[in-house]
């Protein structure tokens, strides 16, 4: 790929209409996501080209360096904003722009990036879907940096601890996930379809919060969803879920949604003040996993399941009313914000409606 390659791509020009992107229903909202990846992975892959310019001024022979050199070198356009969304990739860059970041540390850690391999994974879960993004994401064990112990060990830093997996046991979580992905097939396909575009790749969580959700991602590295074990139906739930937090924090790498972002209020998600950023991650994210909820119910026929997956859709429903009120009380939207809340209003009152 060269640079003015790059340059004359005018498929990744500008952010769809944000309102599309809050619930995939039909081809223009999956259009739409699929546009807001391909712009999201353009800055990334922009960011990354100037990391290893900055690096390049005094480390230029370092084969960490020489590799990506070589590997861009040999991409066309397509492949190389896949690889800039790759989870290791955007972790590495953000890392890179630290500004007391120690090159010889950033060389060490773009050498076990690049010796990550997705393909080495003893499972994966194929999640379907079209366009240059692919249809399925490994399982990332940990079981040394070709299978992703340096992305796992990023994705720790927090306050859980991903879980390291043998070959069995990732191939058994793989069958957990790969269960969920087929419900939102049957029951969603839009669903599954956003899911292949904006998640990459899977790392395990310890399941001992039994059928409480246990499953988060890290804005920095983008496309990594962890996830503990749960019924296929709420792990189907939870793929949305996250892709849907995966695809709000591209829209807050490239736009600001509202003046005042240091602004905050109660977010009834997890009954405690919040950043009004935190709150729309949430409305976003609550509102596909209730959606997804109520598509699943008509195929379910257990009394017990049913009757919890009324009762959790009339909470959600609750807890997005209250968020987007408090939310527009104390926001001051950009356009961009605008747009993006006349989707979340309508899917909100859908929702309500039941």
């Amino acid at each position: 790929m060269r640079v003015k390659d790059l340059a004359a791509d005018r498929s990744a020009a500008g952010l769809p209409e944000l309102s599309l992107i809050v619930l995939a229903e039909g081809p223009e909202a999956i259009a739409a996501d699929t546009q807001l990846n391909r712009v999201v992975a353009r800055q990334y892959l922009v960011r990354a080209l100037r990391a290893v310019q900055r690096l390049d001024a005094e480390h230029r022979s370092d084969p960490a360096l020489t590799a990506v050199r070589e590997m861009l070198d040999g991409m066309d356009v397509d492949a190389a904003l896949h690889w800039a969304l790759r989870p290791e990739v955007t972790g590495w860059i953000w890392r890179s722009e630290v500004g007391a970041a120690d090159p010889a540390r950033l060389l060490r850690l773009l050498a076990d990036c690049l010796a990550y391999e997705p393909a080495a994974a003893p499972a994966s879960v194929r999640l379907g879907g079209a366009g240059p993004v692919g249809t399925s994401a490994p399982v990332v064990t940990g079981d040394g940096l070709a299978q992703g112990s340096l992305l796992l060990g990023w994705a720790s830093e927090g306050d859980e601890e991903a879980v390291r997996l043998d070959p069995a046991r990732a191939r058994s979580f793989a069958s957990r996930l790969q269960a969920a992905a087929d419900i939102l097939e049957q029951v969603w396909p839009e669903g599954l379809a956003v899911v292949a575009t904006d998640i990459r790749a899977f790392g395990a969580l310890g399941g001992h919060r039994g059928l409480k959700p246990l499953n988060f991602s890290v804005h920095g590295l983008r496309g990594l969803v962890l996830t503990s074990e749960r019924p296929a139906y709420m792990l189907a739930q939870s793929l949305v879920h996250e892709a849907t937090h995966q695809r709000f924090s591209g829209v807050l790498d490239c736009v600001s949604l509202v003046r005042n972002p240091k602004a905050t209020h109660y977010s009834p998600f997890v009954d405690a003040e919040r950043p009004l950023g935190h709150i729309l991650h949430g409305i976003l994210s609550f509102i596909n996993d209730a959606y997804a909820a109520g598509r699943y119910q008509p195929t379910e026929s257990d009394p017990v399941e049913l009757d919890r997956l009324e009762r959790y859709r009339l909470q959600k429903a609750g807890q997005l009313r209250t968020a987007e009120k408090n939310l527009l009380e104390a926001a001051e939207l950009t356009a961009a914000g605008e747009q993006l809340m006349a989707g979340c209003r309508e899917a909100i009152s859908r929702l309500s409606r039941g």
